[in-house]
């Protein structure tokens, strides 16, 4: 069985903003409040987390995770590690990511590169290749994530696969750069990081609606929301254009 539980919706400030005074960040809405994006796909007895932001150690907790397999690292943003040294607390973990994202994770570890396993002598950082779980496929879609000060940070999704459905998640992003990759998905978790975001490394609500438009796949969730939208606002929108939902802290869903 494979499934999948969005621990965090959010954007590098999460939301609400701590000072706000929005519509949005004074929402009482639940699907309103949003960690940095991080996802958890359980294959099986496997738990694999992608990203770990600064929310990571409540995300575990209130989420009442006991155990993690593999962790995968999309890109070196603060707000998708900057909670890693959660991982010190688990046994066993496989942290991968691509090489370019950990040359870039290390340096921004900076003097505490090895602080983690040196903490923990279980856990073993790797270079991520294309592998498999039972017979769920894993593997990486190269993105664009350029910045609008002029970085251009190394950054992936990851599509999972096998003989019975095809998964792709791809939280941010301007632009992807192995689109033939993500032909006949039946899911893609895409970029949802404002309405219209060109020029500050996000496609967006509406460039993701125009990725739907493109690839078809059977059904698309946006994440990495901002607090331009409520959940409420932002469903109403995106569900004209086709089979779009928007994602909000604790959703589940069996793939």
């Amino acid at each position: 069985m494979v499934s999948i539980e969005f621990l965090g919706t959010g954007t590098v400030m999460g939301v609400p903003i701590w000072n706000c005074e929005c519509d949005v960040c004074k929402s009482t809405d639940k699907k309103d409040k949003r960690y940095r994006s991080s996802l958890l796909v359980k294959i099986n007895d496997k738990n694999i987390i992608i990203d770990f932001g600064q929310d990571f150690r409540n995300q575990l907790i209130q989420n009442n995770i006991k155990k993690i397999d593999y962790a995968f690292l999309t890109h070196a943003h603060r707000d998708h590690c900057g909670g890693v040294e959660n991982l010190a607390t688990a046994e066993n973990v496989i942290f991968m990511a691509p090489k370019d994202v950990l040359e870039e994770f290390y340096e921004l570890q900076g003097s505490s590169k090895d602080w983690l396993t040196t903490r923990n002598k279980t856990i073993s950082i790797k270079e991520f290749s294309q592998f498999s779980i039972d017979d769920i496929k894993i593997e990486t879609v190269k993105l664009e994530h350029k910045k609008d000060w002029g970085a251009d940070v190394p950054c992936y999704g990851y599509i999972f696969s096998s003989d019975n459905f095809k998964f792709a998640y791809m939280s941010d992003f301007n632009r992807i750069l192995e689109i033939e990759k993500l032909k006949n998905c039946d899911l893609i978790v895409s970029d949802g990081n404002g309405l219209n975001n060109n020029g500050h490394g996000h496609i967006g609500i509406n460039g993701s609606i125009e990725l739907f438009n493109i690839l078809k796949p059977k059904k698309m969730i946006l994440t990495h929301l901002t607090h331009e939208m409520s959940y409420k606002d932002a469903s109403s929108y995106v569900k004209k254009y086709g089979n779009i939902d928007i994602a909000y802290d604790g959703m589940e869903l069996k793939l």
